[in-house]
């Protein structure tokens, strides 16, 4: 099996395996940086693509495992929903990340410590969420780097590379998520969960952190209420992209649409790892999609190709799943703005766990996680 599942069946049979062999010791095993990785679910990238769904991950896990006992696991997929609902509320903190990381220039320097989790993204596109914490600390308060450019190196190699974690994870660990709470790496932290280390050279006590000037607008905006299913008539239009790859498996399931595409345009910095799991990722979702709705798939390799698309298709409407804030939503919104002018009649939607989940997202995590938990708990238990 994929130690990274880039198709839906993979990541299913993943999830399986680690409600059955994982689940239970995760909240004591978590943090532990080891090889193989084998006490997480490994599950991000097909989760921030969402070739399976929070819900169906929740499900899995809860049918089997008493809350109490899992707690930890949800949590951390609620911690996803969290920073795409914060983020989705306010937007120009991803305006002010992209400003800043186009004037960056990711270069990493050497270090005796860090340049094995350097190679391990390089390579794999994976880096376990504890040793990311001490990247970014050791990036920002060690070396004294600007965080957008380590954002930056980050978001192009990742595989789960998503545009709410990463901006806010990043400017959480740098002190202006949380103005003044800052992430520092300690020596005996990393001597305590990271057992196979070679050496913790470069990972130096007493660092003071280095918190940067705000330039970020943080206001906060209305959501926009898009319906979990579109109202449809005639010849429709069907969009997919990789906000979401299993949208036969959401209300969109049930559309009949004379036309179907699916477009990945990849990021100009994107790491050969990355372009290559999210090619295995949508070859599997256009394969899925043209069994399910018995359409031939038309691939699109940037989003203005979605107009001459539409102006062939011979319909006019089109149908979609709104994509989040992040790269593929700022190109979505020059190209909706197109069409619409256009004449064509565009219909977005948004996952109802989305929908429902999104508004909570006000302030910090843990008032979110108190409503989300009482949700979680009331629909599967």
């Amino acid at each position: 099996m994929e130690q990274f599942p880039s198709d839906r069946q993979s990541a299913l049979l993943r999830l399986d395996e680690f409600v059955h062999s994982g689940a239970a010791a995760y909240a004591r095993t978590r943090n532990f940086v080891q090889a193989g990785h084998d006490n997480v679910s490994r599950l991000s990238a097909a989760l921030r693509h969402r070739l399976i769904s929070e819900e169906e991950v929740l499900e899995a896990v809860l049918t089997k495992h008493r809350f109490s006992a899992v707690e930890k696991f949800v949590q951390e997929v609620v911690w996803r929903t969290y920073w795409k609902g914060w983020l989705e509320l306010h937007p120009g903190v991803w305006t002010d990340f992209t400003r800043l990381a186009a004037a960056a220039t990711p270069e990493v320097p050497a270090d005796t410590t860090m340049d094995f989790f350097t190679e391990e993204l390089r390579s794999t596109g994976y880096m376990h969420n504890h040793a990311r914490m001490w990247w970014a600390a050791w990036w920002c308060h060690q070396r004294g780097l600007p965080w957008a450019a380590g954002a930056r190196f980050f978001y192009d190699h990742l595989l789960d590379a998503d545009a709410a974690s990463n901006t806010l994870g990043w400017r959480w660990v740098a002190g202006l998520q949380t103005p003044g709470k800052t992430y520092l790496a300690r020596r005996d932290n990393l001597a305590k969960y990271w057992k196979d280390h070679r050496s913790l050279e470069g990972i130096y006590e007493h660092v003071r952190a280095r918190i940067p000037a705000e330039t970020a607008d943080r206001s906060r905006i209305a959501l926009p209420e898009y319906p979990e299913a579109p109202v449809v008539g005639g010849k429709v239009a069907l969009l997919g992209h990789p906000d979401d790859l299993s949208i036969e498996n959401t209300p969109l399931g049930s559309v009949r649409p004379a036309a179907l595409a699916l477009v990945y345009q990849p990021g100009e910095g994107d790491s050969a790892a990355k372009i290559a799991w999210r090619s295995r990722a949508t070859n599997d979702a256009v394969a899925r999609w043209t069994a399910h709705y018995g359409v031939t798939v038309t691939r699109l390799s940037r989003w203005d190709g979605v107009l001459s698309w539409m102006a062939t298709s011979g319909c006019e409407a089109l149908v979609l799943v709104a994509p989040f804030v992040g790269r593929d939503g700022d190109a979505w919104q020059q190209a909706r703005q197109t069409l619409q002018g256009s004449g064509t009649c565009v219909m977005e939607c948004r996952r109802g766990w989305d929908t429902r989940m999104f508004p909570a997202a006000r302030a910090g995590f843990f008032p979110f996680w108190h409503k989300a938990s009482k949700a979680v708990v009331q629909r599967y238990l």
